[in-house]
C-alpha cells in the first residue's frame, strides 16, 4: 500500500513538473520572442534607438538633460520653401532668446547613409540625434544643418527634429545631380576623385546656407556611431584659448580599425635615410613647384611622408593638441571665423595648382588645410590623447 502512494505521488509530480513546463515553454518563448523584436526594431521614434546591447544596457546617457531649462510656452517659427535653385528648405527656429553658439552640419544622401554598426539593425535619423544627445549640449544654443537627396529622409528628419529643443533647424531636400555613386564603391581610386568633389560642393553649399551668427562649426558623418565624452567641448574650449586655432579633428577608430580616417596626417618634414626605390627621398621639394614631370613622385612622396593620427598622439593626453597638414570629417571643428574669411572644401587638388592645369593633391578636407593655412588663425590640429570618433563597421 505504501509502494502505491509513493507511485501514485510520484506520477502526480511528474504530471505537475510536464504542465508546468508546458505552461512555462510558450511564456518563455514570448518572452524572448519580445527581446528579439526589441533588439532589431525601433517602435518609439525618440531621439534614441536601442540599437545593440552596449547602447542599451551599457550607461550611455539616452536621455536629454536640459528638459528643465527649456520654456514649455516656447514659441517656434517653421517655414517651409523652395529656393531658387530648386532646393526645398525646412526651417525650425525657437522666437525668443534665439542665440546658437554651434552649428552641427551633416550629409546624409539616403537612408543608407546611416550606416549600420556591428551586430545591429540598420541606423537611421533617431540613432544619429541620439549621438548627439552623447555630447551633452544644450541644445538651446545649437543649430542644426542637415542635406539629404532622400524625399523620405528630409520628411523623415522634420518630424524627428521635433522632439528636441534645437535654437535652429534647417532641413534641407536637393535632388542628386550627376551620376550616383554606390555607397560600397565610395573608396574605389576611379571613384575618388569624382566623388570627393561632389562631397566638397555639397559641403560648401551646405556651410554657406545655413551659417548666421554662430561661432564655431562641427561636421559629424552621418556613419559615426559613437563620440567620445567631452570630445566637442574640449575644441571649442581650444578655441576659445588659442586664437590660432583654426580647424580641429580627432581620431576616427572601427571595430577593428585603429585608425579609420586616413585623410589626417601631418607631413614629416624631415626624413633620414634612403626610400622604398634606394633612393634619396629629399631629392624631390614637393614643398616647392613640382614639374608635369614629376607629378606622380610627388604623390608618391608624400604618401611616404605622412605621419597619421594614430602616431602623432601616442604617448599624449587628452589637454593636447598636434599640429596636422591635412584633416579628415568623420569629425572636424572649424571657427566660424575661418569661414567668414572665405575658407571652404576646395573641389579640385589645389596643391600645385597653376593657370595652365589642375594641382596634384588637396581635394576636398584634404585641401582645407592648405588653404587655411595662409590666413590668420587658420591653424589645423588634431586633439591628443583619448579623445576619439568610432565609425560604423558595415555600409
Amino acid at each position: 500500500m505504501e509502494l502505491f502512494t509513493r507511485f501514485s505521488n510520484l506520477n502526480r509530480l511528474n504530471k505537475s513538473n510536464r504542465f508546468s513546463g508546458f505552461r512555462l515553454g510558450p511564456i518563455i518563448a514570448a518572452v524572448l520572442f519580445t527581446l528579439l523584436l526589441f533588439y532589431t526594431t525601433e517602435f518609439r521614434r525618440r531621439s534614441w534607438s536601442c540599437k545593440t546591447w552596449a547602447t542599451c544596457f551599457g550607461g550611455r546617457p539616452h536621455s536629454y538633460k536640459y528638459w528643465g531649462d527649456v520654456d514649455p510656452e516656447l514659441r517656434i517659427d517653421a517655414f517651409e520653401k523652395t529656393l531658387h535653385d530648386g532646393t526645398v528648405l525646412f526651417h525650425r527656429q525657437t522666437v525668443e532668446n534665439s542665440s546658437p553658439e554651434i552649428l552641427i552640419l551633416v550629409l546624409a544622401q539616403d537612408a543608407h547613409s546611416w550606416s549600420k554598426d556591428y551586430l545591429s539593425t540598420r541606423r537611421n535619423i533617431y540613432d544619429f540625434l541620439d549621438l548627439l544627445v552623447s555630447t551633452n549640449l544644450d541644445f538651446t544654443k545649437v543649430t542644426l544643418g542637415l542635406m539629404t537627396s532622400s524625399r523620405e529622409e528630409y520628411d523623415r528628419a522634420i518630424k524627428a527634429t521635433e522632439k528636441l529643443p534645437f535654437a535652429r533647424v534647417a532641413l534641407y531636400f536637393r535632388e542628386e545631380q550627376g551620376p550616383k555613386i554606390a555607397y560600397t564603391d565610395r573608396h574605389k581610386p576611379h571613384v575618388q576623385r569624382q566623388r570627393r568633389a561632389r562631397i566638397a560642393n555639397l559641403r560648401n553649399y551646405l556651410m554657406l546656407r545655413t551659417l548666421r551668427d554662430e561661432q564655431h562649426l562641427l561636421w559629424v558623418d552621418a556613419d559615426i556611431v559613437e563620440i567620445s565624452s567631452g570630445i566637442v567641448q574640449t575644441m571649442m574650449g581650444h578655441a576659445g584659448k588659442h586664437k590660432g586655432i583654426g580647424i580641429m579633428t580627432a581620431l576616427c577608430t572601427q571595430t577593428r580599425t585603429h585608425n579609420y580616417d586616413k585623410n589626417t596626417w601631418a607631413f614629416k618634414w624631415q626624413v633620414n635615410g634612403p626610400d622604398s626605390d634606394g633612393g634619396n627621398q629629399t631629392k624631390l621639394d614637393i614643398m616647392g613647384p613640382v614639374g608635369d614631370d614629376q607629378l606622380s613622385a610627388a604623390v608618391h612622396q608624400l604618401d611616404e611622408r605622412r605621419v597619421y593620427v594614430n602616431e602623432l598622439i601616442e604617448n599624449t593626453h587628452d589637454d593636447d593638441l598636434l599640429h596636422v597638414d591635412s584633416v579628415g570629417a568623420t569629425i572636424l571643428y572649424i571657427r566660424a571665423h575661418v569661414v567668414r574669411q572665405g575658407i571652404s572644401f576646395p573641389a579640385s587638388n589645389v596643391v600645385g595648382t597653376t593657370w595652365s592645369h589642375d594641382g596634384w593633391s588637396g581635394i576636398e578636407t584634404e585641401g582645407i588645410c592648405y588653404l587655411a593655412s595662409q590666413i590668420e588663425g587658420g591653424g589645423c590640429f588634431v586633439l591628443g590623447g583619448s579623445h576619439h570618433v568610432r565609425h560604423a563597421d558595415i555600409g
